[in-house]
């Protein structure tokens, strides 16, 4: 152990108290706290160049696609971003396609159709994504007290009224009940939720084990059959597995560097193999978003949305952004602009970011539907985590320049309502200091 290994240990033996306890809690969180360590020294990697979605507390905008360009005709998510040294994509959702094959886009700057107009004072509404916020789970009308010590962190609706809820960025999560009360504690790096909360997925240690409803444990994909570290990189500095999204009770997951991923049912054990390494996926449509590889010698990212079941490519997207999630529907991705790391060619002529802190981006032709205001990223509010939930709202973590943090729900006609007050952010956390938590479904 590292000198600060003992003190993490110490705490996490500390929250044992009253729970069951799934494998040995304080030696994984110290592994993932390990891992995440070194992922920070190799870089977070976007296909084949060093660019960070960064969070700016100031002003917002974005740019979409336009029209001189061929348009396509087309038909939840992991919480962690995509880790580890790049490698050139496999298979056919992420090769290089023939010029006419793909319909494409590529961003310029021109405005989008809409402009987000955040509100200001106190609430007028409610939201229908549910979120936790300093120990409370606010569900529509409804407020869910947690137990224990635990405030909140990631969060997720589990079938049959439960909740998984992450302990901040400790590495610890639990299986909440209806009343609020902790029933099982699980360690891991990051959990994975599909749409009807039945199945969910938590990576620990490069693998994955995944939980019915009630925490009982399904099934595991050890990294030992994950063959996951190319020829010439040691399979301690591989990440592994990284699972991207549930359909049902398949598990996508990205396999380490190699570009190419693994479909895991974790009702039958049987896995088969993935072309291309999905960085999100949609249940609602039955789609991926796929990293593409830059044409050698460019600086442009691109993204493609793919079908899962045919491998055809629906459209390609090229510019500045980083996507996070699709919609409910899998009718919109979100994605932001703020990005650290890029070429200069990625900027606009005043090196400001094209792109703001939220976009949204239709799945039928990848066109940008709505966007901030301002690329000055100096300013006014930004956009901190988002969800668009089921009822076609975009439900907002709103960064003021004070530093406190609101939720808004806004249309997609760009106008927005206040529906939680402003929060100071725990600063004595250097992750995990949002005060608010979005379900991820």
């Amino acid at each position: 152990m590292n000198p600060i290994d003992p003190g993490l240990k110490q705490v996490l033996d500390e929250r044992g108290e009253g729970v069951r306890v799934v494998a040995d809690l304080a030696e994984r969180a110290i592994a993932r706290d390990r891992s995440n360590r070194r992922r920070e020294l190799g870089g977070t990697a976007l296909v084949a160049g060093l660019v960070l979605a960064v969070a700016v507390p100031v002003g917002w905008s974005a740019v979409r696609p336009t029209g001189d360009r061929p348009l396509p005709v087309g038909p939840s998510a992991s919480t962690t971003a995509p880790t580890g040294r790049p490698s050139a994509p496999t298979g056919s959702a992420s090769s290089a396609p023939t010029p006419t094959s793909i319909p494409t886009l590529t961003a310029d700057g021109a405005p989008a159709p809409v402009t987000v107009r955040f509100a200001t004072g106190g609430p007028t509404g409610t939201t229908t994504v549910p979120y936790v916020a300093d120990g409370v789970i606010y569900d529509g009308t409804r407020q869910i007290a947690l137990t224990g010590k635990l405030t909140g962190g990631s969060l997720a609706r589990l079938a049959g009224g439960g909740w998984l809820v992450a302990q901040g960025e400790t590495g610890v999560y639990y299986v909440v009940d209806s009343t609020g009360a902790n029933t099982v504690r699980l360690d891991g790096e990051s959990s994975t939720v599909n749409a009807d909360g039945s199945v969910f997925v938590i990576e620990s240690r490069v693998s994955l084990t995944a939980y019915d409803a009630a925490g009982a444990r399904i099934g595991r994909l050890t990294a030992s059959t994950c063959d996951c570290a190319p020829q010439g990189v040691a399979d301690a500095e591989s990440p592994g597995y990284d699972a991207v999204g549930i359909v049902g009770p398949v598990v996508y997951a990205s396999r380490g560097f190699t570009g190419s991923s693994v479909a895991w049912d974790v009702a039958t054990g049987t896995r088969r193999a993935v072309a291309g390494s999905p960085t999100l996926v949609d249940a609602a449509r039955g789609t991926a978003l796929v990293g593409v590889a830059p044409k050698p010698g460019s600086k442009q990212v691109c993204n493609e949305l793919t079908d899962l079941t045919s491998g055809r490519t629906i459209w390609r997207l090229c510019g500045p952004l980083v996507f996070r999630a699709f919609s409910a529907d899998g009718a919109y991705l979100l994605a932001t602009g703020y990005i650290d790391g890029l070429d200069d060619s990625q900027l606009g002529p005043d090196r400001t970011f094209l792109y703001g802190g939220l976009v949204v981006v239709r799945t039928s032709d990848g066109a940008v539907v709505m966007e901030g205001g301002s690329s000055s990223a100096r300013g006014g509010a930004s956009p901190v985590s988002y969800r668009l939930g089921g009822d076609g709202t975009v439900t907002v973590q709103v960064g003021a320049t004070t530093g406190d943090r609101s939720l808004q729900r806004c249309t997609l006609d760009g106008e927005c309502i206040v529906v939680a007050p402003g929060r100071a952010r725990d600063t004595d956390i250097p992750e995990g200091e949002d005060p608010y938590f979005l379900a991820d479904n």
